[in-house]
C-alpha cells in the first residue's frame, strides 16, 4: 500500500491542452537543464490565405518563467518530441536484450545511490531517535525537580527537536530511494512481460494514451535536448 502511495502521488495527468492528448506530459519529459517537466503550448500563426494554423510544443516551465533559475528557453515542437521518442523506446522494446541490460543498469545505479546497508542505516536511525526520546524525557525530569532551568530546558528541548528533524529527513530519504527501487524492478518485469521482443506492427498500433501509459511504466528520463530537435 505504502509503494502504491508513492506512485500515485509522484504521479502527474496529462495535459488536454485544446482538446489534445499530450502523450509526453505529466512529468514524462524533462528539461535537459534543470530537470523540471516540460509543459505543453500552443502557437498561432496566419496562413497565406488568412487561415488560422497551430503548431504544438513543448517547453520547459521553470525556463520560460524564471530565467535565473534555468536557462533553457527553447521550445520542442511536439511531432519532432513524439516521433524521436517514439522511435527510442520501440526500437528498445524489440531488442529484448538490450532493453533487459538498459533496465539493469539503471536498476543498478539506484540500488548504489542506497549507500550500503537501508536495514542497517533505517535502524541505526530509529536507534538514536530512542534514545533522543530518553534524553528528552531525562531533561523533563530534572525540569519537574528543579534541577534544571526552564531557558535551559527549553535550549536541550530545541537541540533535540532539531536532531530529531534531521533523523526523521535521513527516514524518509532512506525510504524514498527503497520505494523507487522496488518501483523500478516492478516496471521492468511488466515492460519485460508484456512489451519486450513484441512485434513492431503491434507497438506502431499503440494509441497516444497507450504510449503515454507505456512511458509512464518506464524508468526512463527523456531530455528533449538528446531526442528532438528544436525550433
Amino acid at each position: 500500500m505504502d509503494a502504491a502511495r508513492t506512485v500515485v502521488a509522484g504521479y502527474r495527468s496529462p495535459s488536454k491542452l485544446s482538446g489534445r492528448f499530450w502523450e509526453l506530459s505529466g512529468a514524462v519529459m524533462r528539461c535537459g537543464e534543470c530537470g523540471r517537466a516540460m509543459e505543453p503550448v500552443d502557437r498561432y500563426y496566419k496562413t497565406k490565405t488568412g487561415k488560422k494554423g497551430v503548431i504544438c510544443y513543448y517547453r520547459c516551465r521553470e525556463g520560460n518563467r524564471r530565467k535565473d533559475t534555468c536557462g533553457n528557453r527553447k521550445s520542442v515542437r511536439s511531432d519532432y518530441a513524439h516521433a524521436a521518442v517514439w522511435e527510442l523506446v520501440s526500437g528498445l522494446l524489440t531488442d529484448p536484450v538490450r532493453l533487459r541490460g538498459g533496465l539493469d543498469s539503471m536498476i543498478e545505479e539506484q540500488r548504489r545511490s542506497l549507500r550500503g546497508d537501508p536495514t542497517r542505516e533505517t535502524r541505526a536511525w530509529l536507534e538514536k531517535l530512542a534514545a533522543l526520546n530518553r534524553k528528552r524525557s531525562g531533561y523533563l525530569d530534572l525540569a519537574a525537580e528543579g534541577i534544571m532551568g526552564r531557558d535551559e530546558l527549553r535550549s536541550k528541548l530545541a537541540e533535540l527537536q532539531e536532531f530529531r528533524q534531521t533523523a526523521e529527513r535521513e527516514l524518509a530519504a532512506i525510504e524514498e530511494r527503497k520505494e523507487r527501487l522496488e518501483q523500478m524492478e516492478r516496471d521492468r518485469n511488466v515492460l519485460l512481460e508484456r512489451y519486450a521482443g513484441v512485434v513492431p506492427e503491434s507497438l506502431n498500433a499503440l494509441t497516444s494514451e497507450e504510449r503515454h501509459q507505456l512511458y509512464k511504466i518506464s524508468a526512463w528520463k527523456l531530455s528533449p535536448t538528446r531526442t528532438s530537435r528544436s525550433r
